[in-house]
């Protein structure tokens, strides 16, 4: 274990002289505020469980002592230069512990490490020698001290458990990638790397990828019944006609079914019914009241229809239609007949910002999600939001549309891609800000100038 105290003239100080000597091992024993200002103690390789209060002074002393020491060699330079008599030195008494230590006496002769006796007024070289001995052993004590710590501060969402420095630094890049805290929290504190910051981030990166549910590549190419929920404007109706495209090409027209339950829009069948005509496939609706179940069994059974996808009204929760299309598809998703049974994917426009993201899977999660379909990623410039509501509900992501085109912009997703895509997403970002804040500043001067000229 090794001690140290630090002072400053506020706790801000000298927690930033902690940051400057000690290392992400670190804990604060204790702060209080003394007559010169604060002083922190800090420790490191320290137990708890093994408290040690003798070899905690011992250690606090023995700074002192190198403290005193530097005084008393700038005052003799002091007197040197003034030509007066030169002070004497004498340790301050510490707790002993085994090996080789500094002794004291009850008088006032200095005693160096072997144990040799001074005279009473010791000579320059003699004091010069016991003081550079007490400078090569706290250097020892503390060579391995480094870098910043703030245990004290704990996580953002555990201040239970203490965060390290690079802990803190990690996190923070986390949040510039667009991470929720919580999965944030979760990622750094799985950081086994210790020494070198750019290892830790590729750890973190490669924890991200990990943790980031992706279906089976493929997963919907096998056909089956899919609802796809969401907000208005998420994209919803064009990834439907992707998805048909897409399975109309490799099984032909027949294959494929669309069904709307959006009722509650002028018009809102339009779109689909334009996809419908142009690929040749079959368009049934649903009014509201409606058997969803009933027309789904109709077309797995009877019509045998490989891949059906329904099309649903982007309602709000607040909106007295909701519950009524929300139990429409819980029927149907808990059905029991012949053919596939519905499932539910979540679609999440990354456009939107993650709180909306979240308030969107709390609102259609009673429906039985499946999956979800990442949007818009043309449009977007974070991943974060959307991956963290995935990895954080452990919400599988199924596909990911990049575009209009039908059906060219919708592709299986690579959760590997993906983090670096958003990692990417973040620098840019990050550039454009300093880009921004430089060229302000510039601004701000040339107007400053402008003006003392006038």
């Amino acid at each position: 274990m090794k001690v140290k105290r630090f002072m400053g003239t506020n706790m801000q100080q000298a927690l930033r002289l902690v940051s400057q000597d000690l290392g992400a091992d670190a804990v604060i024993l204790s702060s209080k505020k003394v007559a010169e200002g604060f002083e922190v103690v800090a420790a490191l390789d320290y137990q708890s469980e093994q408290q040690n209060p003798v070899e905690v002074e011992r250690q606090l002393e023995l700074q002192r002592e190198l403290e005193r020491a530097k005084d008393m060699s700038r005052e003799r330079q002091r007197a040197r230069a003034a030509g007066e008599p030169l002070p004497e030195f004498t340790p301050v008494s510490m707790p002993d512990r085994a090996g080789a230590q500094l002794s004291t006496r009850p008088s006032s002769t200095p005693v160096l490490e072997d144990g040799k006796e001074q005279s009473s007024r010791p000579s320059a070289s003699s004091n010069d020698s016991q003081y550079h001995q007490m400078m090569e052993r706290m250097s020892g004590e503390l060579s391995e001290l480094k870098n910043w710590m703030v245990s004290h501060g704990g996580s953002a969402w555990d201040t239970g458990r203490p965060i390290t420095w690079k802990q803190s630094q990690l996190w923070q890049r986390c949040q510039d990638v667009g991470l929720e805290p919580s999965w944030s929290d979760r990622i750094v504190s799985q950081v086994t790397e210790q020494n070198d910051m750019g290892r830790a981030w590729k750890q973190v990166l490669r924890q991200m990828a990990v943790d980031l549910p992706v279906a089976k590549q493929g997963s919907l190419d096998k056909g089956g019944v899919f609802a796809l929920v969401g907000p208005t404007g998420a994209g919803k109706t064009t990834t439907i006609g992707k998805l048909a495209a897409r399975f109309v090409i490799q099984h032909g027209a027949d294959a494929v079914a669309l069904v709307s339950i959006d009722s509650y829009r002028v018009a809102a069948h339009d779109q689909l019914r334009s996809v419908a005509r142009i690929l040749g496939v079959e368009l049934h609706t649903v009014a509201p009241g409606e058997d969803l179940a009933a027309t789904l069994e109709t077309l797995t059974g009877k019509k045998k229809k490989r891949l059906v996808l329904v099309d649903t009204a982007g309602l709000a929760s607040q909106d007295p239609s909701f519950q009524g299309q929300l139990a429409m598809l819980k029927r149907a998703c808990t059905r029991k007949g012949s053919g596939s049974r519905m499932r539910c994917l979540l679609t999440l426009p990354l456009t939107s910002q993650g709180r909306c993201l979240q308030e969107n899977y709390e609102h259609f999660k009673p429906a039985g999600l499946a999956g979800c379909i990442f949007t818009k990623l043309d449009e977007c410039f974070s991943l974060g939001p959307a991956m963290s509501v995935a990895a954080l509900t452990r919400l599988p992501l199924v596909m990911i549309a990049d575009g209009p085109k039908i059906p060219d912009d919708l592709h299986y997703p690579d959760a590997g891609k993906l983090v670096r895509l958003a990692e990417q997403m973040a620098r840019m970002a990050r550039t454009r800000w300093q880009a921004a804040e430089a060229m302000s500043l510039a601004n701000r001067r040339q107007t400053g100038s402008l003006q003392g000229v006038h």
